[in-house]
Order: structure tokens, then sequence, then C-alpha cells
């Protein structure tokens, strides 16, 4: 029997706390990290709290969870047909490509501006030099998400987990489709895919995914695959599954078995690379910090706790401006700290260094918000009138 809203009501206090956190992480993470004054700067802060910074990209593992949870959920009730396919694919790209776009070419307007009249380091060559050399036909390949595919650099810190998410989206989708035409028993509507369907399709990516794709030798991957969401799949598929099983869709202890093999791998991981410290391994650090989101989730929806745990104003308000967050906090706070650097000359000392740092973080969550208010929310608000104007699935 289905659950219909697992504790919340189409809005989740648990999942936009995560995504806030998530947020913030990876900006905290891409601020302390980068030149300029990162490096004075870092000697005002604890070791114990630049460990937690420096592990900041985590986030991005916690993001891919949220994504199969929130898009398992988004389309629970449709019937894939190519219609649909298409109608979900618009609304995704309305979603998602005006605060890129508009990232995009705030960028390349940061790159005319300091380099090219100014004679700054440009954002696009930190933390490494642009590689190939700045051409429309990379930055069409951004446009489209192709740009990993096509081995180019990203034009900003961030922008390859998009490319990821878009894979996700479509793959996701198109299964679901193919597992609403398996034959499955107990079907209540044509728009319940039903567990065999939904295992038979899925199941065998993310776990190929998980054993086979992210195997490592000496601490490197096997494959390099890292443009594909065949990488990242075990934990989309954890999110995914998080929901499948709060929905009723699948047992409950298909959940914790998925879940049981994740912990497997880590315990593997770090049987056979045998680390000095267990989180130098990157591997076991992506797994453990997406386990960690898919099996909290999943307990809080058990309990009935999605839309109040962590209900807390400030996680809300960044979960909200979340997106946004996370693509223009490395352009904004490169502009911040570029002109710190300048006004502060070439030693600057820990305080002013940090300061500088940290004025650069509360000016990219005002651009965050500024590109949320007048660019995000319109778009989010455009794609959810034509998800009311689709025609619902046949009962």
């Amino acid at each position: 029997m289905h659950q219909q809203n697992a504790g919340f009501e189409g809005r989740a206090a648990y999942i936009d706390a995560l995504r806030g956190i998530a947020a913030f992480g990876v900006a905290c993470y891409h601020i302390a990290r980068y030149a300029p004054l990162n490096e004075p700067a870092r000697k005002l802060v604890p070791s114990a709290v630049l460990n937690v910074i420096d592990h900041g990209w985590v986030g991005v593992q916690v993001f891919f969870v949220i994504s199969g949870f929130v898009i398992a959920y988004s389309v629970r009730n449709a019937r894939v047909t190519p219609g649909y396919l298409g109608n979900y694919a618009l609304r995704r790209s309305i979603r998602l490509d005006p605060p890129y776009w508009t990232t995009i070419a705030y960028v390349l307007l940061l790159h005319a501006v300091m380099y090219l009249h100014l004679g700054f380091d440009s954002p696009l060559d930190v933390p490494s030099k642009l590689e190939p050399e700045l051409s429309w036909r990379l930055v069409v390949s951004h446009l489209l998400y192709l740009q990993g595919i096509l081995r180019y650099d990203n034009l900003s810190a961030g922008f390859w987990t998009l490319c990821i998410e878009v894979q996700f989206y479509l793959l996701y989708v198109t299964g679901l489709g193919i597992a609403q035409r398996l034959p499955a028993s107990n079907r209540r509507t044509p728009a319940d895919a039903g567990a065999p369907g939904l295992l038979l399709v899925f199941a065998p990516i993310a776990l190929l995914s998980l054993l086979e794709w992210n195997l490592t030798l000496g601490g490197r991957s096997l494959y390099n695959y890292d443009m594909w969401i065949i990488q990242f799949f075990s934990m989309f598929f954890l999110g995914a599954a998080a929901w499948w099983a709060l929905d009723g869709r699948i047992p409950r202890d298909v959940f914790w078995l998925y879940a049981t093999l994740v912990a497997g791998r880590i315990i593997a991981q770090i049987v056979h690379e045998r680390p000095v410290y267990v989180f130098d391994d990157k591997l076991v650090i992506e797994l453990s910090a997406a386990l960690a989101a898919g099996v909290s989730i999943f307990v809080a929806g058990t309990l009935g706790k999605l839309g109040t745990w962590l209900n807390v104003r400030v996680l809300r308000y960044f979960g909200k401006i979340s997106y946004s967050l996370y693509l223009i906090h490395f352009p904004m706070s490169h502009v911040v700290k570029t002109l710190g650097a300048w006004i502060a000359g070439d030693s600057p000392s820990p305080l002013v260094a940090g300061l500088w740092v940290a004025l650069s973080m509360v000016f990219s969550v005002m651009a965050a918000h500024v590109m949320y208010t007048f660019i995000e929310a319109p778009s989010v608000r455009l794609a959810a009138r034509l998800k009311r104007a689709e025609r619902p699935a046949a009962a």
C-alpha cells in the first residue's frame, strides 16, 4: 500500500536542509582551497575545522542521493510516454538552464574584464589553466551539458556535476518507462512500475556502478568513467530506493539490503587499500557520505519526520538557494578575493586574508539570493506550470 506523503506534503524540510548543508559545504571547500588569499587565511582556522572544510566536496555525493530521492518522488504518478519524456526534458531544461547559463555568461564576462582588460587572473584559469583554450565550441558544449563527455575543462568549479545530473534525469525517466511496461503483479495504476520492474531495470546498473565501475587499485580508479552517470549511479539509486521503499513500491528490506551492500563496499575498500587514515581514500569518503544521506532520509521518512527534522529557518533558506549558491559561489568569490589580494598586497596577514575570504562567502550568498529571486524562482514556477498542464496518468 502506497504512502503518499511519507511524512511530508510535497516539501521536506529535512531534504531542504541537507541541500543547504551540501551546497554550503561545497562553497566553503572551493573558497578555502583556491587562490588568492587561501594560504594565509587558512592559518587562522583550527586544523579540525580545516579538515571538515577540506572535505566539503562530499556535498556533491549528498546532492546525488537527494536527486535520486526527489526525482523518484516527483515522477511517482507519471505514465511515461514519448510525449511525457519530451515534456519532462523541457521542464528540466527550464528548471536548470537559466541559472546555469547565467553563471556561464557571468564567468565569461569576468574573463573579459578581469583578464583581458585589467590583467588579473581569469576565473577560467583557477585552479589550473583552461584546456583547451576558450572557444565557441567549448561554450556550446557547456550549454548542452556535454563538456565532460567531450573531455573539455569546465568553465567553473562544480559544472561537471550538472552533466551527471542531466544524464540521471534522462536515464531514470527512460528506465521508469521501460519498467512500467514489464509484467508486474498488484499494479494499481499504469504509472505503477512495481518492484520487479523497478529492480530489474535499475538494480543491475546500481550494482555494476558500486562493485565494478568504482573499482580502484592503489587509490586510483581502474576505469575513467567520471563523465558518465554509470560512475555515480549507485549513489542516485540509494535515494531512489529510499523513496520506493517509503512509498511501498519495493519491500523495505530491499533498501536495507542495498545499504548493507554499500557498507560492505566501503569496508572492502578500506581492507584492500589499507589507507593510513580511513578518510584519505576518496571512494570511502564518497560512499560513506552517500550512505549516511540515503539512510538518514529513509529513517526520517519511516518515522514521518521528513517535514520536521532540521526544520531550521537558516537551513531552509540555504536549501532554497542551494542551486544558485552552488553555481555562483566560485566566480563571485574569485572576484572578491582578487580585489582583496590587490588591496592587501603581496604579504597579507592571516587576519586580513581571512576577512576577505569570509567576505567572499558573504557576497557569494548575496549573489545566490539575487540569482534565485530573479532567475531561478521564475524558472521553477514556469516548470511547475508545465507540469500541471500535463494530462494525469490514467487510473
